[in-house]
């Protein structure tokens, strides 16, 4: 169903949209790298911020990922 949008909502034209896709995805690839690259740093140390690096880059992954691919 396509709703009417009001007037005072701004919305991000077309290709704002993909740019911030874009960057998302970037930004997700980069803190599942950074949880990875401490963990295999850090063996002995058990950190939680590591796990929840890697748990908010997996989900900007899939999150945007699906969206430039529909």
């Amino acid at each position: 169903m396509n709703f009417p949008i009001p007037d005072f909502i701004p919305v991000p034209s077309p290709e704002v949209m993909l740019v911030i896709s874009i960057v998302s995805l970037a930004v997700g690839i980069c803190l599942v790298g950074a949880g990875v690259l401490y963990l295999f740093l850090n063996k002995g140390k058990k950190a939680a911020f590591v796990w929840i690096f890697i748990c908010v880059g997996v989900l900007l992954i899939a999150n945007y990922g699906i969206q430039l691919l529909l």
